[in-house]
C-alpha cells in the first residue's frame, strides 16, 4: 500500500516580488514527507492572496535527519499573476 504524500508551506519563507513588465518572482519552502522530484510548474496556485502560474527555476533538497523520511525544498519561481 503506497503511502500518501504530504506537503507542508513553510508561510514565513514565502516572498513575492512583481516586475513592471507583470513578471513574478516567488520564493517558499516546502516540507514534505519524501524526497521525489518536484513538478517543473505550477499552476492556478493561491500564494499570499493571489493566483500565480509559475514555472520552477531552482530547488535545493535537504533532508530533515531523524523525522523519518521528511525533506525540506527551498524553491525559486518565476511566473505571472493571474
Amino acid at each position: 500500500m503506497a503511502t500518501e504524500e504530504i506537503e507542508f508551506i513553510d508561510c514565513s519563507s514565502l516572498s513575492i516580488s512583481f516586475e513592471a513588465t507583470g513578471k513574478a518572482s516567488v520564493s517558499l519552502t516546502v516540507v514534505r514527507n519524501d524526497s521525489n522530484s518536484l513538478v517543473g510548474s505550477y499552476t492556478n496556485e493561491n500564494w499570499g492572496g493571489a493566483q500565480f502560474d509559475c514555472v520552477l527555476m531552482s530547488s535545493i533538497q535537504k533532508p530533515l535527519i531523524g523525522t523519518g523520511g521528511w525533506s525540506e525544498w527551498s524553491l525559486s519561481m518565476e511566473g505571472v499573476a493571474n
